[in-house]
């Protein structure tokens, strides 16, 4: 039988300089830690003169965290953010620990929301969106795996919504890929029937894609009549017009033949009205 080797904690800690309660390792007095040491008994001395005790109120810690955690940050990543283990997260969330040191806890309520490190998982929602936005372009799992390297069943997992979070190199690889392949209209129809009967939103549908709390600007949603012919919103068409989009684009965006916005344009140029 073995026994896990506890790993310690890193230098310029104060419980590196002091070591565990239980001897199990000596402490450490290198210049990192003894720096560490000297400036925590400083704060604790300032603490102790503005009438501030050691210990800090639990519940607006535990509501920060929590409110981290929502926003799709794991605790073992709070945790590195803040600089405190695992268990001081854990102890805090179970109400182990009710009020925890103030070192500590300002180093949690420093913390922002979504500040995710490279080793993080986040959750899937921007990865989400841009994909259906690339569906909504005519890009199909193919095209989009050719660009970024990702197997067209993941690509095709993700879409459809079947994953809440992403892995940063996933997240990556999409991110960097998303401006060049929504500038371009792809080549499936069925990536866009596909878009399309699932009420998907384009990439002009989005201030900020990443949002959670954006809601889409559905005025590019092609409505349509009797044998599905498109009635074109021409101030539409004059408004991404005027932002430098080209005809091919337009149509990809808001799902109609490239001739339909050549034709709007022609009458917006008239003044005719919609």
């Amino acid at each position: 039988m073995t026994t896990a080797v506890r790993k310690l904690p890193p230098h310029g800690t104060e419980y590196r300089y002091c070591g565990p309660a239980d001897g199990s390792w000596p402490g450490c007095r290198c210049p990192k830690c003894t720096q560490a040491q000297t400036r925590g008994g400083k704060a604790r001395a300032l603490a102790r003169l503005r009438g501030e005790g050691p210990l800090y109120p639990g519940a607006p810690v535990v509501e920060h965290i929590e409110m981290l955690h929502k926003s799709g940050m794991s605790y073992a990543l709070i945790a590195r953010r803040a600089g405190v283990s695992d268990a001081a997260i854990t102890y805090l969330v179970r109400g182990i620990t009710k009020n925890p040191k103030r070192e500590k806890a300002l180093r949690i309520l420093a913390v922002k929301p979504a500040d995710f490190d490279t080793n993080a998982i986040r959750p899937a929602l921007g990865t989400v969106r841009r994909l259906r936005a690339l569906y909504v372009m005519g890009h199909n799992p193919q095209t989009i795996s050719t660009e970024t390297g990702i197997d067209q069943s993941a690509i095709s997992h993700l879409a459809n919504g079947r994953h809440d979070t992403v892995t940063p190199a996933t997240e990556q690889k999409i991110r960097k890929a998303y401006p060049k392949l929504s500038a371009t209209p792809g080549p499936s129809e069925k990536a866009r029937k596909r878009a399309a009967s699932q009420g998907w939103h384009g990439p002009l549908a989005w201030d900020d894609i990443d949002d959670p709390n954006e809601q889409p600007d559905t005025e590019g949603v092609v409505r349509f009549i009797k044998r599905h012919k498109a009635v074109i919103d021409l101030e539409l068409v004059a408004r991404r017009t005027a932002q430098g989009r080209s005809a091919e684009q337009i149509a990809a965006e808001i799902g109609c033949h490239k001739r339909s916005i050549v034709r709007a344009r022609r009458r917006v140029e008239m003044g005719v009205a919609a």
